[in-house]
Parts: structure tokens; C-alpha cells; sequence
């Protein structure tokens, strides 16, 4: 009979395992620390309440299953919660996901993560899943649009290059364009955007990962095989391409998403990932491979979870395959490296192919909507004329008040504290009481950034040397887009004075 004999991963640590995850605990919560002060600079302490509630119900979701395990199999509380390390996949899983999440979809994911991803295999040292990727692709695949509507972001970057440049554009104009909305990729290193909690500081997370590689944590091979292989690809990817100035293209992939993140906080789990030193070089180019695939070709947001989950399926046949004398297996291991290579560049080069670059879009002519004046909203807005000045020119000013959408619907509208008055115009009617010399909303009481967009001149041009004796309609033009209660106010004031002078 043939035995097989290989080291244990902790065999050369001189720390302890307890002493290895409160560092990575503390590695974890600096992340998480940096996080908080981003939303709470840039958004506000409403969006750290938010941080901490996520925070909050993954660790109590997380230890109640354990305590609810350890009480089912009758053993020591403390002593099972204190050696299954349970708190490390909470924060994980939290850091993984974007501050909008609802609290209740973390809570389910991190039951899943706990239960499905850990107890059911046997406990910490014994799941064969990255318990984290596990309750992450569960929020991912089912919980997607569980957000929480007041605590809002502009869209992250993955998901600007996924939707809006399908992971690949050769126009200068568009990468530049791309550049200022993520603030460039000094913004995307300092990790001065939204996404997810703990994935955005790409300089944080390379400090912290040189950190927990000196204090032999972690193996320095994994993160920097991952990271290698997704700047290669995408290096090749782009060249094939013929993109101009292609450097920032694997910058932006390293520096946005989770793949940092993913390097030195998942893909380098003791227990889901290979043991020997070629099982863990093969392990992560796979992944990185993997990452880049499912980033190009599926055009998805986020391709590292995906990958982790995928190579962790592989991990007993890399076990198989290269356990035993490392030395004898040296040269096959090199050798499965070369090829999986080459087949990486290999899929970059079919990928270019295959994939349809982002070309700039043709604005769209904006519609032209006619409101006429005998629109049955209009009439019912309720108007004043409160005042008529005779100018020294000639000209006489009619000061109107008239409902907007704010006072004809405040009542039946959440309470916003705005006290729903209504609009007040200036109209100015030439010496001849008919020929519009002006109309100027001095007052507008409707929805903040929407209402007052009837002040815009292109819109108010419109009505200058108009015959108001005449006027029947107003042009809703681009201007007002989403305005239309407001232009009806408008149009119900410039009625109020055509009434006035008896048209």
C-alpha cells in the first residue's frame, strides 16, 4: 500500500490559529473603519448608521446559528463559538456587500453563509465552499434588488463599465468620459467611491495584504498570482483590441470591483483552497483566469466570487494531483502552470473577437410635448392675481400666484416640511396689452431641483413676443423634462392675466 504524506498548513506557523484570526479580525475592522469614514465624509451619518446596522445583523444572525448549533449538539457555548471563528465570515460577507443592502437580505445570506456554507460540512476546517462567497452569491442571485430606498449611491464603477461599455471601449472621447465619472484612477486606487464596504480602497487593502504577508498570515503567492494574472490578461486583452493609451484599462479592472479584496481576504482561506505550494500558484491563476472571463465575456459586474466558488470545487483534484514530494512534482506542476498561461492569453485573444466594443451613442432629439392651455389640470389649479404695476416704459407687470403640484397635491403627499404655498410669476405685457415682454417665476414651492427647472430661459424665451391674446400653448421642451406640473402652473398664471386683460 502507498502512502501519501503531506504538511500540514499551519505545521511551520509558530502563531496559533486563534492568534492568526484576531489578526485578520483586526485587519478586517481597519477596512471596515475606512468604510465608514468614507460614507460618513461623503454621505453623511445617515449612510454609517446603515454601515453599522449591516455590520450588526450579520454578527447577531451569525451567532445565534452557532449558539443554536452548539446548544443542538450539546457542547461548550463559548468554547464553540471562540473556535469557530464565525465572526471572520460575517465581516467578510458585510464588507462584500454595497451600503444599500436591507438588512434582513445580509441576515438570510449570512444564514446561509453559517449554516449551508459551514455547520452542515462540519464546522470550521471542514467546508469545502468559502462560506462568505456562499452567502454572497445567495444576496447576488436573489436579493439583488433588496435595497434601501433613502440610503443611495450613483452607480459603481463595475457597473458603469459592465452597462454602459460592455468591459471594453476603443474610443478615446468614451474613456475619457469614463475617467471623469469614476474620478479617474487615482480616485478608484484611494478608493474614494461607492461599491461595496469593504472593497473600494485598493491602496488600504494592498498595505493591509503586505502586512498580513510579513506576519505570515497569509501566502504571498495566491494574492499575487491572482492579481498578476487578471493585469496580464487584461493587458493582452487590450493590446489585441488595438486600444490607444491601453495602460489604464487592467488598472481599472484591479482597482474597482472586489478582486483586491477577493486577493487578500478569500482567495487565501486555509481551508477552501489547496495546501501545497503549486496547488496554491494553480489555484489562483485559475481564479484570476476565471475572474476576467466572467468580467468580458458575461459582461457582469463582479467575476471574483464566481471564480472563488468555482476553484474551490477543484480543490480536492489539485490536492490529488500534486500531493506528495514537491520536488518530484516540481516539473509537473510548472508545466500545468505554462499551459493553463497560455490558455488564458489563448481565451483573451478569442475573447477580442468576440466581444462587441462600446461605441458612443447618438443623443437622441429630444421630443417636442405641446401643453395646451385647455388642459383640464390646468383649470383646475386655483390662481390670483395679486398685484398690477404700471411701468415707467410703458409696460404693466402682473404679479400671479397659482397652484403647483406642491399646492394642489401637498395634502395627499408625504410631509416633506414644505408648507405647500403655491407659485408666484412677474408677467410683463407691453404697452400694447398684448405682446408678452417677459414671464419670470419669482416664487417656485414644488419639488427642490424639479420645479424650478421652468426658470431655465430657453424655456421662458418661448413666451417673448408672443401674443398672449392668442396664446394657447406652451412648448414643453428638454428643459423642463419632469417639470410638467410646474410648466401647468405656469401656463394656469399667464391665464389668470389673459383673463385680466379680457381675452
Amino acid at each position: 500500500m502507498k502512502f501519501t504524506f503531506s504538511a500540514s498548513p499551519n505545521f511551520r506557523q509558530k502563531q496559533s490559529t486563534t492568534r492568526m484570526m484576531l489578526e485578520l479580525t483586526i485587519a478586517l475592522l481597519v477596512v471596515y473603519a475606512f468604510s465608514l469614514f468614507y460614507y460618513s465624509s461623503e454621505y453623511g451619518s445617515a449612510y454609517v448608521t446603515q454601515a453599522l446596522i449591516l455590520m450588526a445583523t450579520s454578527l447577531i444572525v451569525t451567532f445565534v446559528c452557532e449558539i443554536a448549533w452548539a446548544l443542538f449538539k450539546k457542547e461548550n457555548i463559548k468554547k464553540y463559538i471562540t473556535s469557530s471563528f464565525g465572526w471572520i465570515t460575517a465581516i467578510i460577507l458585510t464588507l462584500m456587500c454595497p451600503i444599500d443592502t436591507k438588512p434582513y437580505a445580509l441576515g438570510i445570506a449570512t444564514f446561509f453563509a453559517i449554516f449551508a456554507g459551514r455547520i452542515l460540512f462540519g464546522g470550521f476546517g471542514q467546508n469545502i465552499f468559502n462560506p462568505a462567497a456562499v452567502g454572497f452569491a445567495v444576496i447576488f442571485a436573489s436579493f439583488a434588488g433588496a435595497k434601501v430606498a433613502d440610503v443611495a449611491t450613483e452607480a459603481t464603477p463595475v457597473t458603469l463599465m459592465a452597462n454602459d461599455y460592455n468591459w471594453l471601449t476603443l474610443n478615446d472621447t468614451m474613456i475619457n468620459t469614463l475617467m471623469n465619472k469614476v474620478g479617474g484612477l487615482w480616485n478608484l486606487f484611494t478608493g474614494w467611491y461607492p461599491g461595496a464596504l469593504g472593497e473600494t480602497c485598493t491602496a488600504l487593502l494592498l498595505v493591509i495584504g503586505v502586512v498580513l504577508i510579513i506576519r505570515r498570515i497569509i501566502d504571498w503567492r495566491v494574492p499575487v498570482i491572482y492579481l498578476g494574472t487578471i493585469l496580464v490578461m487584461t493587458s493582452a486583452l487590450a493590446m489585441f483590441s488595438g486600444m490607444s493609451d491601453w495602460y489604464w484599462y487592467p488598472l481599472f479592472h484591479l482597482c474597482s470591483g472586489g478582486v483586491v479584496f477577493g486577493a487578500v481576504f478569500m482567495l487565501t482561506d486555509p481551508v477552501t483552497t489547496p495546501t501545497t505550494r503549486i496547488g496554491k500558484c494553480l489555484f489562483a491563476l485559475g481564479a484570476g483566469i476565471i475572474t476576467v472571463l466572467i468580467r468580458v465575456l458575461a459582461n457582469a459586474p463582479e467575476g471574483c466570487m464566481y471564480s472563488i466558488l468555482i476553484m474551490n470545487m477543484l480543490t480536492p483534484a489539485i490536492e490529488q494531483a500534486f500531493t506528495g514530494k514537491q520536488t518530484t512534482l516540481q516539473k509537473k506542476g510548472y508545466i500545468t502552470l505554462a499551459v493553463l498561461s497560455v490558455f488564458g492569453l489563448a481565451t483573451m485573444y478569442l475573447a477580442n473577437m468576440k466581444i462587441v466594443p462600446a461605441e458612443p451613442k447618438k443623443p437622441e432629439k429630444p421630443k417636442t410635448v405641446i401643453l395646451n392651455m385647455d388642459d383640464e389640470y390646468v383649470n383646475s389649479l386655483n390662481a390670483t392675481l395679486d398685484s398690477t404695476v404700471e411701468n415707467g416704459d410703458g409696460t404693466t407687470t402682473y404679479t400671479v400666484t397659482a397652484e403647483g403640484y406642491a399646492a394642489k397635491e401637498g395634502p395627499n403627499m408625504p410631509d416633506y416640511n414644505h408648507p405647500f404655498d403655491p407659485n408666484v410669476f412677474e408677467i410683463v405685457i407691453d404697452a400694447d396689452g398684448k405682446t408678452i415682454v417677459s414671464v419670470n417665476p419669482t416664487v417656485i414651492k414644488d419639488t427642490e431641483y424639479i420645479g424650478d427647472k421652468i426658470k431655465n430661459e430657453k424655456y421662458l424665451n418661448q413666451f417673448v413676443g408672443k401674443d398672449i391674446s392668442t396664446l394657447n400653448e406652451v412648448e414643453k421642451n428638454d428643459v423642463v423634462s419632469g417639470a410638467t406640473f410646474s410648466v401647468k402652473s405656469s401656463m394656469r398664471a399667464l391665464l389668470e392675466v389673459k383673463k385680466a386683460l379680457g381675452y
